[in-house]
């Protein structure tokens, strides 16, 4: 091992060492992190706290859902602003527990939003100019009816399915829509605004949030998601959610990013390799094979040579039709013959005799060898 590769070998290993203790001491001494935008444990504008809040002074009960065994026990279930990827199965799994006669209630930025939407035929795009004071554009939002609602929406609703009801339009695009699935009920809406702390503020997004649970009796429990926004129990939590999640999980992705930078800062640049001298004086295997044939040629042992194709083309004759490798060439002509007509029998037999001849030209050498290969290919 050369001492350029040794050095760098410890640097990189005292790097990632520096690193990996950067990350947990940073968990013991730096403040804990703000709660994501719409999480009811987030007191910011943005936070949702003020929403359950308002709905335990309604008379509802409401709970934190952390894991699937949690989504059982609530009616109805807010999925806001998720900032991790539903997988397909989850989004299935979901989508049964709505079919169930349960309540959805879906909002979110397209990007990350949509891959719980997928199992609805419904995805959001975003709007290029999002209207900040919306209201309702039919009759369907009346338990309480209300005016306007800021909505500051930043999606629309798009969906082929005949069964979606709007309430909402922007610019002529529809922000909040709901349908049914299966005994349940899906609420999916491209404005955050309503469902914040500063957002519920004001009445008409009170309102409305009271027109998405008109239906909803007062003993029901309403739950969030909140695993959605990176919480839940440790031991349902996945390697990439730990990873992405946490100070120590992001001090080995930086390590790991850092390792790979240094890589190819050290490393060789692209281009066509210039071989060191040492490997130069190497020579190819095709030289080694013209050295053995010009030795052959040399030594005069042209026989030698026939009798390794006559091995060769008896070998091919056996395997190809289930032959007794021990017989003689008369035999194995016959047996030839009689296994596949249409070879000349007598251009096999000449080729046969030509193989075992010892003392033949260079020439006649060359044309046999020719006329062996010319054969083996005839009956491949």
């Amino acid at each position: 091992m050369s001492k350029h590769l040794t050095a760098d070998i410890k640097i990189l290993i005292a790097s990632a060492a520096i690193l990996v203790m950067l990350a947990i001491i940073s968990v013991f001494i730096a403040p804990t992190p703000d709660a994501p935008d719409l999480s009811i444990r987030s007191v910011n504008p943005n936070g949702a706290m003020a929403l359950e809040l308002w709905l335990r002074r309604n008379g509802y009960e409401v709970q934190e859902v952390l894991s699937p065994q949690d989504r059982e026990a609530v009616d109805v279930l807010f999925v806001l602003h998720p900032i991790i990827f539903y997988t397909e199965e989850e989004a299935q799994r979901l989508a049964a527990w709505v079919q169930d006669g349960h309540t959805l209630i879906i909002a979110g930025m397209p990007f990350l939003t949509n891959t719980l939407l997928n199992a609805y035929d419904v995805r959001l795009d975003f709007l290029p100019t999002g209207g900040e004071t919306l209201s309702p554009s039919a009759p369907t939002l009346l338990s309480p009816p209300f005016d306007t609602v800021q909505a500051e929406a930043i999606a629309s609703i798009q969906t082929e399915r005949a069964d979606v009801v709007p309430h909402l339009f922007s610019a002529d695009q529809p922000v909040l829509v709901s349908f049914p699935e299966g005994w349940g009920r899906v609420w999916v809406s491209g404005a955050l605004r309503p469902f914040t702390n500063r957002g519920l503020r004001d009445s008409g997004s009170a309102r409305l949030i009271a027109n998405l649970l008109s239906g909803i009796p007062e003993t029901a429990v309403i739950g969030f998601d909140e695993t959605a926004h990176g919480y839940g129990d440790p031991s349902q939590s996945s390697l990439t959610a730990w990873l992405v999640g946490t100070a120590p999980g992001w001090g080995i992705i930086l390590t790991f990013a850092l390792t790979l930078v240094y890589l190819a800062l050290r490393g060789r640049r692209f281009g066509r390799p210039v071989p060191v001298p040492s490997e130069q004086l190497r020579r190819e295997s095709v030289e080694y094979i013209q050295a053995i044939g010009t030795l052959f040629r040399r030594s005069g042992q042209r026989g030698e040579i026939l009798k390794h194709y006559e091995g060769q083309l008896r070998r091919r004759l056996c395997e190809r039709y289930t032959l007794d490798p021990q017989l003689n060439a008369v035999e194995l002509v016959k047996a030839v013959v009689y296994k596949d007509p249409t070879v000349d029998e007598a251009a096999l037999r000449l080729l046969l005799r030509r193989l075992n001849q010892r003392d033949v030209s260079e020439a006649d050498l060359v044309k046999t060898i020719t006329d062996v290969d010319h054969f083996l290919r005839s009956i491949a």
